[in-house]
């Protein structure tokens, strides 16, 4: 049973960022391998998901919290643990072979954009989505701030002004360059939206479970109609893509909509396999690229033949098979050590501010799925 305020593990959202992996894999294999199966925005509708996920968690997570020094480091500390650790060893791997050991490599990072790419600004291949997911986590620190300032103090300037630059982007959106927040806000705001409102709807009744088996079929033929071009849309060609405001409702509305359980979503994205993708979601939307590259290493045009689809099924086992080792080796081991660090400085630090009431502690990503 889901209660207001009460963060529950939600596997379903896990085996949302699993799919969401998988289609941006599928969005940049399908030309070389040539596949029967017609691609259409697979690439960009997970990046979508990934998006609104992001604005979903954040509010979920943190915006009924108290707002005060020590919560917002904890924030700082999650965020940075969530990410950092595979994003900076393959980072750095990906600088040293391509200055020292293959200029043509696919991430093609060097002495003139590393450091770019160390402070999370880069744009090279699949970082770039990286940027404005980071400079949303500082953002979204304004928004936490204004909203416990309004519910504490009902003070609701504050508010109005972010709610305010937030129309203003918008309407400018489509004048940003892709790696600035602006041109991809309304999939965090609507993602957020999306975020508070679970955080107090609830449903515990079999009705509702089986009404919404019935929403996520249709969500589900809907997102098939999309890819396979059947379904044309505002927000179904390439070009309008990430500009459609209609695109981050939908986006929204299907984060929100996963995060109730139903017999559907129970095996379509809580399956053993599709939440192990969610939990790699990260370590495949960074590794899947240099596998392409390695298959085209070992075979330079795209397969014509049956070949194609035998090769599909070992391609698909190396990504995820690299990215658990990544997983396993790389990020949870590297977010262990951010956080026991963080802690470490929380203690030295933290002292010497003086704090309101000791808030209860922030849950993290990890407790929902």
């Amino acid at each position: 049973m889901d209660q207001p305020g009460n963060h529950d593990r939600i596997d379903a959202i896990t085996g949302l960022r699993g799919m969401a992996a998988l289609l941006v894999v599928y969005g940049h294999s399908v030309e070389w391998f040539a596949l029967p199966w017609k691609n259409h925005l697979s690439g960009e509708l997970g990046v979508m998901i990934f998006f609104s996920l992001s604005g979903f968690l954040m509010a979920y997570l943190y915006l009924d919290k108290q707002f005060s020094i020590k919560t917002v480091t904890e924030y700082a500390i999650h965020r940075f643990s969530r990410i950092a650790p595979a994003y900076l060893v393959i980072l750095l791997a990906s600088f040293f072979i391509y200055t020292q050991l293959d200029p043509h490599f696919v991430y093609n990072i060097s002495e003139q954009n590393i450091l770019r790419h160390l402070l999370f600004s880069g744009n090279v291949s699949v970082f770039w989505s990286i940027t404005p997911e980071v400079e949303f986590y500082f953002l979204f620190v304004l928004f936490w701030a204004a909203v416990s300032r309004y519910r504490s103090r009902r003070e609701l300037l504050p508010l109005l002004l972010l709610v305010l630059c937030s129309l203003i982007l918008l309407s400018y959106r489509a004048s940003f360059p892709g790696t600035f927040l602006g041109s991809k806000l309304h999939y965090f705001l609507f993602g957020a939206g999306a975020g508070m409102l679970r955080s107090v709807v609830r449903s515990d009744r079999q009705r509702d479970r089986t009404s919404l088996s019935l929403l996520h079929a249709v969500l589900a033929v809907s997102t098939i109609l999309i890819l396979c071009g059947w379904l044309p849309l505002a927000f179904s060609s390439n070009n309008t893509f990430y500009d459609s405001v209609l695109g981050a409702v939908f986006g929204a509305l299907i984060v929100f909509c996963l995060s109730f359980p139903s017999a559907l979503g129970a095996i379509v994205f809580e399956n053993k396999f599709i939440l192990l993708c969610g939990e790699c979601s990260f370590s495949i939307y960074l590794l899947h690229m240099p596998v392409i590259y390695l298959f085209r290493q070992w075979h330079p045009e795209s397969l014509q033949s049956p070949l194609q689809l035998l090769l599909l099924a070992p391609f698909i086992a190396l990504v995820l098979l690299f990215s658990w080792l990544s997983y396993r080796f790389v990020e949870r081991p590297g977010a262990r050590l951010i956080k026991s660090a963080g802690k470490t400085l929380q203690h030295k630090v933290l002292p010497f501010f003086a704090l309101a009431d000791d808030p209860p502690a922030v849950p993290t990503e990890s407790e929902i799925r």
